[in-house]
């Protein structure tokens, strides 16, 4: 996409935005909600976000050998930067950087890159769907008959579902080179950023689990105080907000796909809460997801070069 009609793309969206919650709340009226939430429980959110991103930059800095031992900060850094470019830029055009911030900064084949960015996002899938359906099934659909066990069942084929596609990787391999086409492409990719040991599995399947973990108790917490629901709603409200930002298209900066995440999950269960309260307080996760890692990114990219990287080269 032109740079400059992404830019133009972005601030129409966000005009859009800022004037429907005026319209709609004001947003004196919409922030309001922040001054029942202790300062201590703010700032432990935004650390459990901020670790959640040193996890996922730890988890780079193992799956891929090339990556020069002692690199991990840059590994962070790049992870900061893909992050801030996802939320800000429409239809996932964010995750170019990846490969393309691989290649520059350590020499990784951007193939090989887009390959374990694809295996990454699948576990990351993995995660969000495995919690989604358990906090469904524990929560709103805890009542409706039937529909409880269903969810139980999809918690745990979305569990299971990295073992098998790890244990079948070699014939799946082998069926995908007699085929042709962009989704046999996408899947060939896939497996090709699958570690090559099941030491490597076991590993991106322990730290995708505490990044996700950490974020969504912190976001969780928060979103529940926000709309006053219990934490296990307030997780299920995270996670449908966090699965609008991996899913392959969501808006520029996420506005309006990200709280119709949240209010596709939390809807259901809102009980006695008005569906306006929950939709402020969707918009308000939102903000404070977009706010941390929009500056996060920003001090990333302004740190400067890793020292791999040739200093006449620029980001």
């Amino acid at each position: 996409m032109n740079r400059g009609l992404a830019l133009g793309l972005n601030v129409a969206v966000l005009g859009l935005f800022a004037a429907a919650v005026e319209h709609f709340w004001g947003w004196s009226r919409l922030l309001a909600p922040w001054s029942q939430i202790a300062p201590l429980t703010l700032v432990l959110a935004i650390a459990g976000m901020l670790a959640s991103y040193a996890l996922r930059g730890t988890r780079i800095y193992l799956a891929e050998q090339q990556i020069p031992r002692g690199a991990w900060f840059a590994c962070l850094r790049l992870i900061l930067i893909n992050n801030a470019l996802n939320l800000i830029l429409p239809a996932r055009a964010g995750e170019v950087s990846f490969p393309v911030l691989m290649r520059r900064w350590f020499g990784i084949d951007a193939t090989q890159a887009a390959g374990t960015l694809v295996w990454l996002r699948l576990l990351d899938l993995h995660v969000l769907a495995t919690v989604a359906a358990a906090c469904a099934a524990s929560g709103w659909l805890l009542k409706v008959q039937g529909l409880s066990t269903l969810a139980w069942l999809g918690a745990a084929l979305a569990a299971v579902a990295p073992l098998a596609v790890y244990a079948l990787r070699e014939p799946l391999q082998a069926r995908l080179a007699r085929r042709s086409g962009k989704l046999a492409g996408f899947a060939a990719k896939a497996l090709s950023g699958l570690p090559k040991q099941t030491s490597g599995l076991a590993l991106d399947l322990v730290l995708t689990w505490a990044a996700w973990s950490v974020k969504l108790l912190a976001l969780g917490i928060v979103l529940g105080l926000l709309a006053q629901l219990s934490p296990v709603l307030g997780t299920l409200g995270a996670i449908g907000g966090d699965l609008s930002t991996v899913l392959p298209l969501h808006a520029p900066g996420g506005f309006g796909t990200y709280e119709a995440g949240v209010m596709a999950l939390l809807a259901p269960a809102s009980g006695a809460t008005e569906l306006g309260a929950l939709l402020a307080a969707a918009v308000n996760l939102h903000l404070l997801v977009l706010t941390t890692a929009l500056i996060a990114g920003a001090l990333a990219w302004l740190v400067g070069a890793p020292p791999s990287m040739p200093a006449s080269q620029p980001e």
